[in-house]
């Protein structure tokens, strides 16, 4: 599972700043994704405030394994998401 944020500038945004958030992950053939605007809180934790999710089936295990990486690398390179450290999460407001 990995998670990502953007926090800062974002100039397609309406005022130039903003946060949010991505995870993504596989199970067996889909690959699930999830983005949506995050809250950062002391101590380096995230919590969504809101979120949308989308979920892609490939024909096989090893096609959904290749694009969860190629999503992945899209997420660093070129939309520059910083990846969190293992082990943290981005949680649900009411977790």
């Amino acid at each position: 599972m990995a998670y990502f944020v953007r926090i800062g500038a974002i100039p397609t945004n309406r005022y130039g700043v903003g946060s949010r958030g991505y995870h993504i992950f596989r199970r067996g053939k889909a690959v699930t994704v999830r983005w949506g605007p995050v809250e950062v809180r002391p101590g380096r934790k995230f919590r969504w405030r809101g979120k949308t999710e989308k979920r892609f089936v490939h024909s096989s295990e090893q096609a959904a394994r290749d694009w969860y990486v190629r999503e992945i690398n899209r997420r660093i390179k070129r939309e520059r998401y910083s990846r969190l450290p293992t082990g943290t999460k981005i949680v649900d407001v009411f977790q």
